[in-house]
């Protein structure tokens, strides 16, 4: 089986190397030519994912019409806020038979839909009939490097596509359930990197365990009422892709997302932070989206909102914090 993955991160090369464990015939798009020649020379991408050397027999390509035309399975790994520009080179290929992978989370902020729709949208072949989402508590390094036991689930409005994806990427050590829920598991994907943020500029302010329990207990209320709100199932957020990804993220120096928070609480400015991270934070832009449309629908996402602050308003986290605590009091939800 010839399966293709568009972007060379450190996901997209994770997810490379557990495919090609299988036997499968693995192609890697890069979308940089000269990223490209880098990467099939030194297979290696250095800070990314360290440690890790890129098996001979993954191919790395900058042209990505004829892999794609070529194979059965597509896994897109392109940050969210570039499919559409990067998906434009293959508009053309007739996705009927073959089967669309997503292992990117977030929401566009130039549409505000989620990752399903701006792939349904903008490909007439791409249904839900052949989109899945793969998603879950996996840091790439973990995945590549060390084989870590890993689990997370595969998800699609067509259980037969999602049961079958889940089935071709589970290995010994990477195990795929599988959900007809595609909203609740992006919504999860999606909403915890905002969280992840929080968590971050906790432990920037080395504010403890009392605090930080509290924002992922209150965080993940938010995402509940913000998933259930879009249509997805309350308890879709009780597993890997709600509740084990925010544990994941919100609590390791591994993530990206941690991170940003964690510099905000130390004083960098936001712009400074995402360009020297050399790697994409999807929940900055995530954040923009979510309480956007928070606001539109009338949900309350205190915590969303006072990150949006931080992020976009420069709002001393400190003073955020307070803000949080001060609120009117009310029942638990």
């Amino acid at each position: 089986m010839k399966i293709c993955i568009l972007g060379a991160g450190p996901w997209g090369l994770a997810i490379a190397d557990l495919l090609l464990s299988k036997k499968y015939d693995v192609t890697v798009w890069e979308f940089d030519p000269e990223v490209c020649e880098k990467l099939v020379k030194e297979r290696k991408i250095g800070s990314k994912l360290p440690g890790y050397t890129i098996p001979n027999e993954i191919r790395i390509v900058n042209d990505v019409y004829t892999p794609v035309n070529e194979s059965e399975i597509i896994v897109n790994a392109v940050p969210t806020q570039m499919i559409r520009s990067y998906f434009s080179k293959i508009s053309a290929i007739d996705f009927t038979d073959k089967i669309m992978v997503n292992v990117s989370k977030g929401m566009e902020v130039q549409s505000g839909r989620d990752i399903r729709e701006v792939f349904i949208n903008g490909f007439d072949t791409i249904t839900d009939d052949n989109f899945v989402i793969v998603a879950g508590p996996s840091f790439a390094i973990e995945v590549a490097l060390n084989h870590t036991p890993t689990a997370v689930v595969a998800a699609s409005r067509n259980l037969e596509a999602a049961s079958y994806i889940r089935d071709i990427f589970s290995t010994e050590y990477f195990r795929v359930y599988s959900t007809d829920d595609v909203i609740g598991v992006e919504i999860g994907g999606s909403v915890k990197n905002i969280l992840a943020i929080a968590a971050g500029v906790i432990d920037g302010l080395g504010l403890g365990n009392n605090t930080k329990a509290a924002m992922l207990t209150r965080g993940l209320a938010e995402m509940i009422r913000f998933g259930t709100e879009m249509g997805a199932k309350r308890e879709t957020f009780s597993g890997l892709s709600g509740i084990g990804d925010m544990i994941l993220t919100c609590n390791s120096d591994l993530s990206r997302n941690w991170q940003v928070g964690n510099r905000i609480a130390k004083g960098e400015k936001v712009e400074d932070i995402i360009r020297n991270l050399n790697m994409v934070a999807e929940g900055v832009e995530t954040c923009r989206v979510v309480n956007r449309i928070a606001a539109e629908k009338n949900v309350s996402m205190p915590i969303v909102s006072m990150v949006h602050e931080v992020l976009f308003s420069g709002t001393n986290p400190k003073i955020a914090i307070t803000e949080l605590m001060t609120r009117e009091k009310k029942i638990e939800d």
